[in-house]
């Protein structure tokens, strides 16, 4: 096997080691929707549920290590008010 052999071989054990992952995230995050809404219907007030654990994940996104990392730090913040927000309008759709 030559090294153009290698190259193409190891990028596409990473495209299927990413898609993997991805497949993996989405799921999680399905899973994780639905048991927040789950938990936010047991309450008397799910919508100030939502928003309490919106800004408690909020908090450690600020304290956790990848802080620091303006891009990813950026990108963590849009998917948590994302997530809140599909959960916040999944619960009041029902």
């Amino acid at each position: 096997m030559d090294g153009d052999d290698q190259s193409l071989e190891w990028l596409n054990g990473l495209i299927k080691a990413v898609a993997v992952e991805q497949a993996r995230s989405t799921v999680q995050h399905f899973i994780l929707r639905d048991l927040v809404i789950q938990m936010a219907r047991t309450r008397g007030d799910g919508e100030a549920y939502v928003a309490a654990m919106f800004e408690r994940i909020s908090g450690l996104v600020d304290q956790c290590e990848l802080a620091g990392k303006p891009d990813v730090e950026a990108e963590m913040r849009w998917y948590v008010e994302s997530f809140f927000t599909q959960a916040g309008h999944s619960l009041t759709k029902s």
